[in-house]
């Protein structure tokens, strides 16, 4: 798998093994003990009525091979050059010096992978693997798309070590994933391309579309092949499911139109061979033995989720307010209404639930996207709300009233009308309990509440 833009497909057939429950079917490490079946394991975390669900396995040396939420694979694990993985490449060679993370193209579509899995950690939503990386290319094999020819290496295995760090909830965004990747070297290279993270989708993923960090804007973005300084959104037609990337540092300095690559194989012919990509991508020059570090996160959900996944996290890594966003382009071509700032609800029973906030780690709990208020009033009917700025007291919390709790506020926009198609959202009615409190339990703390707006979608 070239590290910058090319793709792999398996055209011969593999026989494959019979799979026994609990044994890992590749080489691993003697010490790893996967925790499913099969040579599996899997973290999770809830986003809107689904889980987020992120599995690894020994058949790609700890890649992952599967990532599902609301009953959709976004992962294409065809072979062993698709995946969502890491890879990298040197000096100039592509595919003829690629370690990968998965597995080498000889692997094809077989049970076993070239790479060896050393590490396995699993938290209650993070995953750590650090494997050693196959060479792509089988020494020896005739290749004809490598610009330097063979590569200079006599084994199927490199040197080079990739450790990953994958968490969900990055950030307290429900939706967001974050992968961290460390390539570490066994030598100096005069130049590297790190493919941080690449993942190849089902071919359904054929709408693509170009993401604005600084505006939260998106519009349709060509099928490509090619890279650019923006990060790149695949959703499928009617924009129900969809798969962002984005990285705060990225587009480099040096390289303002590069870093997000976009690639469509649809046409690709046999049974699970079409798919589509897109990856993160860093650059460097006189690269020395040893680690280096890059980090890109990861969003799913509707293509309206990954929008707002997206203009929240940069906000949260900013540590300012989500940007206002106009005119975002929508699935069907139709302009949206201009959106106000990201909204947010509690998802922590004891802690949090229930209440709206536009800070995305309130009180430290877990929260999920919820929508967003309007910029301005589209309706009389719709209804302006505030945001607490008392630290301690009220921070962060949504509210319909200017002096709640006799503390600051401040103006985020308006929740559109009953009716408006969002999210409904309520406000706290009983004094001493809930008044004022913007929340999307219409009984919230058990006290009584009455409709206030909807949250744009």
């Amino acid at each position: 798998m070239y590290a910058s833009n090319a793709h792999h497909v398996t055209f011969c057939a593999v026989a494959l093994l019979a799979v026994f429950a609990g044994r890992a079917l590749a080489e691993d490490a003697p010490s790893i003990a996967w925790p499913e079946p099969g040579g599996r394991a899997t973290i999770s975390q809830p986003f809107v009525g689904s889980a987020i669900a992120v599995s690894v396995s020994s058949r790609t040396a700890g890649a992952i091979d599967s990532l599902t939420w609301g009953g959709t694979q976004f992962i294409n694990a065809h072979d062993h050059g698709r995946e969502l993985q890491s890879a990298a490449s040197f000096d100039g060679y592509g595919e003829c010096l690629n370690p990968t993370e998965a597995g080498s193209d000889g692997d094809a579509n077989g049970p076993h992978s070239s790479s060896l899995l050393i590490t396995l950690e699993l938290g209650a939503a993070t995953l750590l693997t650090r494997s050693q990386m196959a060479y792509f290319m089988s020494p020896g094999r005739p290749v004809g798309g490598c610009p330097r020819g063979p590569g200079p290496y006599a084994g199927p295995r490199s040197d080079d070590v990739l450790t990953k760090r994958v968490t969900l909830g990055a950030a307290g965004i429900a939706n967001a994933i974050e992968y961290r990747a460390t390539f570490t070297t066994a030598q100096a290279h005069a130049s590297a391309t790190f493919e941080v993270a690449t993942a190849y989708m089902p071919p359904d993923f054929a709408r693509f579309w170009n993401f604005d960090p600084a505006t939260g804007q998106a519009a349709p973005l060509s099928v490509g092949p090619g890279e650019q300084g923006k990060p790149v959104i695949l959703s499928n037609a009617d924009g129900s499911r969809a798969m962002g990337v984005y990285s705060p540092d990225l587009p480099q300095p040096t390289l303002p139109n590069a870093g997000y690559g976009r690639f469509s194989f649809t046409n690709l012919p046999g049974a699970g061979n079409a798919t589509v990509k897109w990856n993160c991508v860093f650059r460097e020059n006189a690269v020395s033995a040893g680690d280096h570090a890059y980090t890109c996160y990861v969003f799913v959900g509707t293509l309206q989720d990954v929008k707002a996944g997206m203009r929240s996290l940069r906000a949260a890594l900013a540590g300012t307010s989500a940007p206002v966003t106009r005119l975002d382009a929508a699935p069907a071509a139709q302009a949206e209404a201009a959106r106000g700032v990201a909204l947010f609800v509690g998802t922590q029973p004891g802690c949090n639930a229930g209440e709206v906030t536009v800070d995305p780690g309130y009180k430290g709990c877990a929260t999920a996207p919820v929508g967003s208020t309007l910029a301005r009033r589209t309706s009389p009917r719709d209804v302006a709300v505030y945001a607490g700025t008392a630290a301690g007291l009220d921070a962060g919390l949504v509210t319909n009233n200017p002096r709640h709790l006799d503390a600051g506020t401040r103006p985020i926009g308006f929740l559109a009308h009953v009716g408006s198609g969002g999210t409904p959202l309520y406000v706290g009615t009983q004094g001493g309990c809930n008044a004022g409190v913007v929340s999307s339990n219409p009984t919230h703390l058990g006290c009584r509440g009455t409709p206030l707006g909807e949250a744009a979608p």
